[in-house]
């Protein structure tokens, strides 16, 4: 099985800011998705700063016979959430005055009619236009998540012949129509499965569950070690995300759908409540169970 759970909605602050997510299965025969809002804010005497950088993750996890039997982790893909903009002036580089303040006296960055590329919120199915641009997820699907699975599933694949399961998490941009068809129906079409997660449930989330948490500090120490306490700029908060993205080992995400799986299960003996999940921290003995591999557990 090739497991994907999905997940759109802000929800956890990343160091410098906070994310949403996706994940998915193969099953064998299980993969995962999720929108990061990244931040830095500064504070001088005129007032606060923020700069911000979007980007939409996907993992999977690929299992042969039941998720407790441990899996292989996979890291599908960081992408930035950008699109392109036409400049409607001219734009210069902010340089820091004496009195503590900034002003646009530098260098010019972008004249008036440039294309530059913008950080945008996910949207379902529409792309905008050049003055109005927003990030299709139905675009990233079709141009690239789909493709990536079909090559790892398809024949000669490394998990050729697993099931595919993608799990969505509810989140306002997969309840697009439009969106919601064209992943149903591609689904549908290869034999794969969508099948969507309870609404207002991130402990079902890998991502949101498990990788997001630990990308938050990871992106907090590693942007302190770089940076000290100085505001990041827009590339160098995705930068940074991109670094400890490439760094995350790929048990991290093989332990997030364990995890995921077992609170299940006591969701079910719970008949259907989550209030064993009360109390500071969630443990369900996935480090005591299990040995992380180069691939997962």
């Amino acid at each position: 099985m090739f497991r994907a759970s999905i997940s759109t909605v802000g929800s956890h602050c990343l160091s410098q800011g906070h994310g949403c997510a996706w994940s998915a299965i193969y099953h064998g025969e299980d993969e995962a998705c999720s929108q990061l809002t990244f931040t830095s804010t500064h504070t001088h005497a005129n007032g606060t700063l923020h700069c911000k950088t979007k980007a939409i993750a996907f993992t999977a996890y690929a299992l042969k016979d039941c998720t407790d039997n441990g899996g292989d982790g996979i890291k599908l893909g960081l992408f930035r959430a950008q699109s392109y903009k036409v400049a409607k002036r001219m734009v210069r580089q902010r340089v820091r005055q004496r009195d503590g303040s900034f002003r646009a006296t530098g260098e010019i960055i972008r004249q008036k009619g440039d294309l530059f590329l913008v950080d945008y919120a996910v949207n379902g199915s529409e792309e905008g236009a050049y003055d109005n641009p927003k990030f299709s997820l139905k675009q990233l699907f079709e141009t690239t998540i789909f493709p990536d699975v079909e090559k790892l599933v398809g024949p000669g694949g490394k998990y050729e012949g697993y099931k595919v399961i993608f799990q969505g998490d509810n989140a306002g941009p997969h309840r697009e129509q439009a969106y919601f068809d064209f992943v149903t129906s591609y689904c549908r079409e290869k034999g794969w499965y969508w099948k969507p997660q309870a609404p207002q449930m991130p402990h079902m989330n890998n991502l949101d569950l498990s990788v997001f948490p630990c990308m938050s500090r990871r992106h907090t120490q590693l942007a302190r070690e770089q940076n000290g306490l100085r505001m990041l700029t827009e590339d160098q908060i995705w930068d940074t995300a991109k670094s400890v993205w490439d760094r995350l080992p790929s048990s991290k995400t093989a332990s997030g759908f364990i995890q995921a799986h077992r609170i299940a299960q006591r969701v079910i003996e719970f008949h259907g409540s989550n209030s064993f999940l009360t109390g500071s921290k969630i443990h369900f003995g996935v480090r005591r169970d299990y040995t992380g591999t180069a691939t997962g557990l």
